[in-house]
């Protein structure tokens, strides 16, 4: 029994050491057969930059991501504002940041569908996109989810940001929706040393989900398999080309492949 104790204890002091280890234990909580956090999630967590900008493909983990970065930040005492497009998004990301707190020795003293308060003083706050609803909160962390989604992404990111303290990070995720939204723009338009930390994940990258992007790869256009698993900015979402690209497309003795419009 003393020699489980301390190793109990040993591999307490790795997850606090190595946020991969960290990310396992987490991930063990839904699947116990997990064998190791992916390379992404580690970078995600142990990233420095103010900014951080996940282009991640379905089903790879991205909501485990930030559920993760919920929970480091309720056990540093901070306050994480979560922001999802629906209702229903909220109360599933939260759901998932009280599943990992069990892997932890944090105490919540009060949890609902969207908000936990622990122990450390640390809060979880997890709100729908709406201008409405986020005002009124400071945040040590902001986590937008599906961010590409986001219905007047403007206006949300205008009122989302100045609740952040100086010192404060924020994290945009979501596959993307066409080119034509903030989420979008801060992957096309790249400004030299702007402090962003870009991380792009296709599902190709990711051999666990070889069977799921082959099945994908047969049943979805090749617009939306572009769009969904290898995270391309297409023009408006649904084309398969730019339409710049097509009505540059000329033959100087045919004229144009397409009228401009």
């Amino acid at each position: 029994m003393a020699f489980d104790g301390f190793r109990q204890w040993c591999e307490q002091v790795e997850r606090d050491l190595d946020p991969g280890a960290q990310m396992l234990h987490f991930l063990r909580q839904e699947v116990p057969s997990a064998t190791e956090a992916e390379w992404y999630q580690v970078e995600a967590l142990t990233s420095t930059a103010s900014t951080l900008a996940l282009n991640i493909c379905r089903q790879a983990g991205k909501s485990s991501t930030l559920a993760a970065m919920g929970v480091r930040e309720l056990q540093a005492g901070g306050t994480t504002i979560a922001l999802c497009p629906a209702e229903r998004q909220v109360r599933e990301l939260t759901r998932k940041v009280q599943l990992y707190l069990r892997a932890t020795d944090l105490i919540v003293e009060r949890g609902t569908q969207s908000e936990i308060e622990c122990n450390t003083g640390g809060r979880f706050i997890a709100v729908p996109a709406s201008g409405a609803t986020i005002r009124g909160y400071t945040a040590s962390r902001l986590l937008v989810d599906e961010a590409a989604w986001i219905q007047d992404d403007e206006s949300i990111i205008t009122a989302l940001l100045p609740m952040l303290t100086d010192n404060g990070t924020v994290v945009y995720a979501s596959t993307p929706a066409g080119r034509n939204n903030f989420f979008a723009r801060l992957f096309l338009d790249r400004k030299p040393n702007d402090g962003i930390h870009r991380i792009t994940v296709p599902g190709t990258s990711i051999p666990r989900l070889a069977s799921r992007v082959e099945r994908l790869r047969q049943q979805l256009s090749a617009t939306r398999f572009r769009q969904e698993v290898l995270g391309e900015f297409l023009a408006d979402g649904t084309s398969y080309f730019d339409l710049s690209a097509i009505e540059q497309a000329t033959n100087p003795q045919e004229g144009a492949v397409c009228p401009r419009m």
